[in-house]
């Protein structure tokens, strides 16, 4: 019996656990059976793809379906249906469990629940050739890690690995498959150390956790950070979490962290009480808002901070007002994606209520609601794109933190920016970061602060690691500098070098003149004097890993950058 098990990720480096789930239980209730898993993208070529799962004219397919991939699936199954008529087609997942199946070509078979629940007659149906339509899975709540030590040299090599350490979610948000799949299930932390022991043998480069509230238990949650900060290795552990659910003994803890060891994605989605209590999320937002800039402060924490677009009672303004509360705490990245109505969740019963109008087809992106109409979700649609390519990337931080600081609302910055960025058709361009500066450095020219804004893009610009400026900046002389602190700087000046090295430091470093208020602006002077700074080729601590930028001390008073 040959059996393949497929699935379609969004990206490469992704991983498909179900797969494995799959493969252990097939494994456990057949006798023998010839299984051999594929990991395919979505963004693979539609025909290779079909070729390559059509070969060896297998006896069963088993796809993982999710919301994401459920279109390319679909055509892929019909197809399949096609050219091999004897084949069983097998499908399961979070998205096929409550997906209608009309889409579906005649004599596939629908799982519908977790692969550990499915009602032991399937397994004998499988082996006797005469599957039904559909089974009914009950919820697995013993679900041990599903991986053996040859998946991390095949289907998991330089790809990231999945965990689960609990299934469901304490919380029952309307948009989201949690509230339809009652129940929260937690392994024994001791299970969770001894299964991670297993996998971080095998140094992956990323463990993802695929809980929903990793810190629902927040005792449970430090004693496994504690296990895992005692790991050998680079492996970067990735953990959903709610921000209102720390205590101290976890922060005193993630203090001691190596930087980006952790990655935190943390679920806002609004700061609108109306919305919040709309859409069913408990959060106590003060308190949130207030642990995400404590975390963001320890400088060693990746933080992902995500708002939904075209959520119920959401206006412009409450939009705007959610988006500047975010960006006061200035995590490292700020996700507004579009709701997706996805079928058989609770707010899909509420579209007529609050006018939901969404795509025909999955993903099931928002359109339109009762507060914005379409016309406000494309506009808001494209302000996320904008603060995408902007603000979620290392190249502009002491620029957006001067703007955080001084502006009272940094949704109109970013407004003005995206008209700029619509009429310069910048959406149809590669994004780089020449040309995001060069758009920034024309944003900010009629600015009464223009000459210390363009000096933060300029610092912000060596400090991504470029060792010249683009043309459209004011040149200053970096030969002429150079040379001037040849002559001028001692033989010893320590932290930076001493006689020996002095050389190496002046070839390798990039000087430039910033003004005392740019300087104080970056933080590193609290005087108003300017000065030299050099840009070392090593990276700072902390989670940006920019340039290490080091001020040259007694180099005299500056007014402002300029090339004379």
């Amino acid at each position: 019996m040959e059996i393949k098990l497929i699935a379609l990720n969004a990206r490469y480096t992704h991983s498909c656990p179900a797969l494995f789930y799959v493969r252990n239980e097939l494994e456990k209730h057949i006798l023998a059976p010839d299984i051999t898993l594929h990991q395919f993208t979505i963004n693979d070529p539609y025909f290779s793809t079909l070729i390559r799962i059509s070969d060896s004219r297998p006896d069963y397919l088993f796809f993982s379906v999710y919301i994401w991939n459920y279109n390319y699936v679909t055509r892929l199954v019909k197809d399949l249906a096609r050219i091999l008529p004897d084949t069983r087609i097998i499908l399961g997942g979070p998205q096929i469990t409550f997906m209608p199946d009309h889409d579906l070509p005649s004599g596939c078979t629908i799982v519908r629940g977790e692969i550990e629940g499915v009602e032991p007659s399937f397994y004998q149906d499988l082996m006797d050739d005469r599957l039904r339509s559909e089974y009914i899975a009950e919820r697995g709540n013993h679900f041990p890690s599903p991986y053996k030590d040859k998946d991390f040299s095949r289907e998991l090599k330089n790809r990231s690995v999945y965990y689960e350490s609990s299934r469901g979610c304490p919380f029952s948000c309307t948009y989201c498959l949690s509230s339809v799949e009652k129940g929260f299930w937690c392994k024994d932390a001791g299970q969770v150390m001894e299964e991670l022991g297993e996998i971080l043998k095998h140094s992956p480069m990323i463990i993802r956790f695929v809980d929903r509230t990793f810190n629902a238990d927040q005792n449970r949650a430090l004693q496994i950070w504690q296990f895992l900060s005692t790991t050998k290795g680079d492996t970067t552990f990735h953990f959903e979490i709610a921000p209102d659910r720390f205590n101290e003994e976890m922060f005193s803890f993630l203090e001691t962290m190596p930087d980006r060891r952790f990655q935190f994605e943390i679920g806002i989605q609004s700061t609108n009480p109306l919305t919040l209590s709309a859409i069913n999320r408990v959060m106590d937002l003060k308190t949130a808002l207030t642990n995400i800039r404590r975390l963001i402060s320890l400088d060693n924490i990746h933080i992902h901070v995500d708002l939904i677009l075209g959520l119920p009672h959401e206006t412009q303004n409450t939009f705007r007002k959610s988006f500047n509360d975010l960006f006061s705490v200035f995590p490292h990245y700020i996700q507004m994606g579009l709701l997706k109505i996805l079928p058989g969740t609770p707010i899909e019963q509420s579209m007529e209520e609050f006018e939901m109008v969404r795509c025909s087809q999955p993903p099931y992106q928002i359109l339109a609601t009762h507060r914005m109409n379409h016309e406000t979700v494309s506009r808001l649609y494209w302000f996320g794109e904008c603060v995408e390519a902007f603000f979620n990337n290392r190249f502009f931080r002491t620029f957006f933190d001067y703007v955080r600081r001084m502006e009272d609302d940094p949704f109109a910055f970013f407004n003005t920016l995206l008209k700029k960025c619509l009429a310069s058709r910048f959406f149809e361009a590669a994004r780089t970061q020449k040309l995001m500066t060069s758009l920034l450095f024309e944003l900010v020219d009629k600015r009464p602060d223009r000459d210390l804004l363009q000096e933060l893009l300029i610092f912000d610009w060596f400090r991504s690691g470029h060792r010249f400026l683009p043309d459209y900046f004011p040149s200053p002389p970096l030969g002429e500098i150079r040379n001037t602190l040849r002559k001028q700087l001692p033989q010893n000046l320590e932290p930076y070098f001493s006689y020996k090295t002095r050389e190496e430091f002046l070839k390798k470093g990039v000087f430039i003149q910033f003004s005392g208020q740019a300087l104080k602006e970056t933080g590193l002077t609290h005087n108003e004097n300017g000065g030299y700074v050099c840009f070392l080729p090593e990276t700072s601590p902390g989670v940006q890993k920019l340039r290490r930028a080091v001020l040259i001390p007694g180099n005299g008073c500056i007014t402002r950058l300029s090339g004379n």
